[in-house]
């Protein structure tokens, strides 16, 4: 049997072993400091249409994006080329996000139940963008520090 979650382990052991045991339905919206710096944010939303979202970028974690239900796009381009862009929050480094205007130089990639996406840093992306019309989603995003 192939381990759905192997390409984690490669990323960060404690996000792998907490994948392996995470049960969506013991755990209320809100952040779970993990070991070694690594914390998770379970919220639920409405996805957005794309022109509602905006781009960001973190410098010091590395995002995975995992969809416990629902379905959602996830843009991503290199975090260069959003310079080129307009920075609607210039870097937080307190916050360690930066805020980009959206466009349309980016990749695609649709998560839904069960799946997910690792977003190395730095790169841009831009969660939430609904796919088809709006609707509820609910999402893990795990942050690993670098």
């Amino acid at each position: 049997m192939m381990d759905k979650f192997q390409d984690i382990r490669q990323v960060s052991e404690t996000a792998y072993q907490f994948m392996l045991r995470f049960q969506p339905e013991n755990y209320e919206d809100g952040r779970y400091d993990l070991d070694n710096g690594v914390y998770v944010n379970i919220m639920t939303y409405e996805t957005k249409p794309r022109k509602d979202c905006v781009f960001e970028a973190h410098k010091n974690y590395i995002d995975i994006q995992y969809m416990i239900h629902g379905r959602e796009i996830i843009a991503v381009e290199p975090v260069e080329e959003m310079h080129k862009y307009h920075a609607v929050l210039p870097y937080d480094a307190q916050n360690d996000i930066e805020l980009y205007e959206n466009n349309m130089d980016c990749v695609d990639y649709v998560i839904g139940d069960g799946e997910y996406l690792i977003l190395p840093c730095p790169s841009a992306h831009m969660p939430g963008v609904c796919v088809g019309g709006v609707s509820k989603a609910r999402k893990a995003v795990i942050k690993i520090p670098v």
